[in-house]
């Protein structure tokens, strides 16, 4: 199987942390999530998949092609959702929609409006006006609209009421199921999303990877114990 992604050696410095040097592929259709503790470098690692960072050690490689040389074009096949949303607080949710299309030729308007539909997004409310579930699933349709073969979510529940995440997640999990080639990589601290949404997890800790493993493979050599219990005692032993 040809991967998708690779990281080669890819590692960031800053002045009070460093993100060892990771070496890893993600393949079509895998669904990774990546958990640890704050400040393991879950965001650092995202935004540098995302083209949003630059100064990192080592190579991205998008299908073979390193990542750098293939901006700001490649951005057209990354969808991310950040952790806060990125817009004009004056724009309404439709005005905000209609901007971001004009930077990706796969738009889809039809496909946002269902979205926006489905999660109970006003479109004609100001960005600024948002509820912060409402705010998410707006980040939310600005990554998925086009469909990206790769797409990006930062700790998309984090903060939200359990209606709001079930509806989110729900939303995840239909759109990336109807294309299966598709590659998702989102972090979270919440392990129960792990389970709902992921089939690989990816465990920093220190600034190390601790963990890379299938969630089948972690059933098995567990006895089948829940995905949140085994995550949280593998936490629990690298933070220590």
């Amino acid at each position: 199987m040809t991967a998708r992604i690779a990281l080669r050696q890819f590692s960031v410095t800053y002045p009070s942390f460093t993100l060892a040097p990771l070496s890893l592929e993600i393949h079509a259709g895998e669904r990774v999530a990546l958990v640890g503790p704050n400040g393991s470098g879950k965001t650092t690692t995202l935004r540098a998949l995302a083209g949003r960072l630059r100064a990192y050690d080592g190579f991205i490689l998008l299908n073979g092609q390193d990542l750098r040389g293939l901006l700001p074009s490649a951005r057209r096949d990354i969808g991310l959702l950040p952790e806060t949303l990125a817009g004009y607080g004056w724009m309404t949710v439709r005005e905000h929609l209609a901007f971001l299309a004009e930077f990706y030729p796969r738009w889809d308007a039809a496909y946002a409006a269902h979205l926006a539909d489905r999660l109970g997004v006003p479109l004609d409310q100001a960005l600024g006006r948002l509820s912060k579930g409402t705010r998410v699933k707006a980040s939310f349709i600005s990554a998925e609209a086009y469909r990206p073969p790769l797409l990006l979510l930062d700790e998309p529940t984090s903060g939200l009421d359990p209606a709001v995440r079930g509806e989110l997640l729900s939303a995840i999990l239909s759109s990336v199921d109807s294309q299966s080639e598709r590659i998702v990589l989102f972090s979270t601290h919440l392990l129960e999303d792990v389970e709902f949404v992921a089939n690989r997890v990816l465990l920093l800790a220190n600034g190390t990877l601790g963990l890379d493993a299938t969630v089948s493979r972690l059933r098995d050599a567990h006895g089948g114990e829940s995905l949140a219990k085994i995550l949280y005692a593998a936490l629990s032993r690298s933070t220590c």
